[in-house]
Parts: C-alpha cells; structure tokens; sequence
C-alpha cells in the first residue's frame, strides 16, 4: 500500500486567520461548507468497485487549525494512478490541489 499526500487550500470566504473570535467563526463555517460539499466525493473512493489499479482504501483529511483553508489530504491505495484532475474538478472554483508526494507505509504505533 502507498499514501498520496496532496495539499489543498482553498479560496478564503474571510475569517481565515482566526485571529478574533469573529474570525474564527467565519471560518469554521467556511471549512464545515468545504467538507459538507466535498465528503460525499471522499466517502465513495474507497467504495469504487475493484480496479486493475487505484483501489483506494482509506481517505484522510487534516486541516490546519490557524488557516480554515488549507488542508492535507491523505489517499491509501494499492497502484499508483492519477486523481489530481479528478480531485481539482471536484473542488471549490479557485481552489488549489498539489501532490506533496507519495510515500509507502514504513512503521505503524497505535
């Protein structure tokens, strides 16, 4: 298995710092609209039928807690394959999605 790591940030919608409470509000709602809209397209990944290659089996998505519009995605799977174009359609207009690189599991802790 290998881990597609992708940096993404999306357009601010104001309140991206957090430096006030009003700030932070704003952009709380702004990341929960991001996720509301974009989960539904990382929930069905892992749930595609099989594949010669490109089976994902697990979808991660952390999000900065000083800038509510920056995010790393991180995608298991089993063959390397390409989701940048797929993943840049499903993102907000004026988005931003990079491949900070792939990386094979070395070590796990629980």
């Amino acid at each position: 298995m290998a881990i597609m790591i992708f940096s993404i940030d999306v357009p601010p919608e104001g309140g991206t710092s957090g430096q006030t409470s009003a700030d932070a509000q704003v952009g709380e709602e702004a990341r929960q609209k991001f996720l509301d809209s974009i989960s539904p397209y990382f929930e069905s990944l892992p749930k595609r039928p099989p594949r010669r290659t490109g089976n994902v089996t697990r979808v991660e998505l952390l999000g900065d807690n000083s800038q509510f519009n920056h995010y790393l995605l991180l995608i298991t799977f089993d063959l390397p394959f390409s989701l940048i174009q797929e993943l840049s359609a499903k993102l907000p207009p004026g988005s931003q999605v990079s491949v900070v690189g792939e990386f094979d599991l070395m070590q796990a802790w629980e």
